[in-house]
């Protein structure tokens, strides 16, 4: 307990460094992204291994990093958004594409490690799926975490969020702040609400201790949390003038809110069902007492994609 304590209290004493950094340069925050989703790739990548899902940990794991010069090449170009965004999903076909004719072309290799691996199937068929589960290795987590760093970017891309200009960092900060609280909220009050009330399990063979009065709770507590966070940040003038300017209404954040907390609680439970298959309890050691970076971060993903689509049409 003592070991979890201090490693959660490392994790939140990072995550206000890393906040405040945004302040002096954005690429802190930015590299932070990278590692975690470079971590939770290759952990992803072994839980797929270990599920009989081979796929190629190297691509999954330098993958964020090509994501990231993409994008950066996209904005030097002044790309459109969909543009940018159609060219990182044409590398990753493309890598897949690389790791198929590696497979086939260096067919000894990959029939030793089919035997090794007891595959009985032809060295194609074996190619194409380990291919297309590195595809996928690419996609979750890497992909949609991926997508904060151009969140953590929009004001400064005003060309292409046509609504973002002149807030100041002001609107990425709040867009951020939801992004990191919301699976907080629901993860700890799901908790509080689902020990409190107990009753009939969720998903009682993915996660067994998870409760339907949980789940209800820590969307319900979400959205209160949210709403005293939007009536806060809105006696403050530059995040008052910020929300008038959208016509970001309180409302907004609440239906945000309850599909964000689902979207939190989907993804917690899609590693449970990982984890489970894998016949592993943690996706990693890396953090004591918490086991691995997915582990913490599994809320987040699902979550992430939910953030950038609401905002993209308050923005665009």
């Amino acid at each position: 307990m003592k070991q979890r304590m201090l490693t959660g209290l490392a994790l939140i004493a990072t995550l206000i460094l890393v906040f405040f950094s945004r302040s002096l340069t954005l690429y802190i925050f930015d590299a932070f992204i990278g590692v975690i989703a470079i971590l939770a790739g290759l952990e992803f990548s072994r839980l797929l291994t270990k599920t009989g899902y081979y796929n190629f940990a190297i691509i999954i794991g330098i993958f964020p990093t090509l994501f990231y010069l993409m994008f950066m090449l996209g904005v030097y170009f002044k790309l459109p958004i969909y543009l940018i965004l159609v060219a990182i999903v044409g590398i990753m076909l493309l890598l897949m594409l690389c790791t198929f004719s590696y497979s086939v072309i260096f067919k000894k290799h990959t029939q030793n490690e089919m035997n090794l691996r007891k595959v009985r199937t032809s060295i194609s068929t074996y190619s194409f799926q380990k291919a297309t589960q590195t595809l996928f290795g690419m996609f979750y987590p890497s992909f949609l975490l991926m997508l904060l760093v151009i969140l953590n970017r929009c004001e400064e891309l005003t060309y292409i969020f046509t609504k973002a200009t002149g807030f100041n960092g002001v609107l990425s900060f709040f867009i951020l702040i939801l992004t990191f609280l919301i699976p907080i909220l629901t993860d700890t009050f799901a908790y509080l609400t689902g020990s409190l009330i107990k009753g009939k399990k969720l998903c009682p063979e993915i996660s067994p201790n998870k409760t339907i009065s949980g789940a209800i709770g820590g969307v319900l507590w979400t959205v209160v949390g949210t709403t005293v966070l939007y009536l806060i940040f809105d006696t403050i003038g530059a995040y008052s003038t910020m929300f008038e300017i959208l016509h970001l209404e309180l409302w907004h954040i609440m239906i945000l809110s309850v599909i964000a907390s689902v979207a939190c609680q989907a993804g917690d439970i899609f590693e449970s069902f990982l984890k489970r298959k894998a016949g592993v309890k943690d996706a990693g050691n890396l953090l004591p007492g918490h086991g691995g970076i997915l582990d913490r971060i599994d809320s987040y993903i699902f979550n992430a994609v939910v953030i950038f689509v609401f905002f993209l049409i308050f923005i665009i």
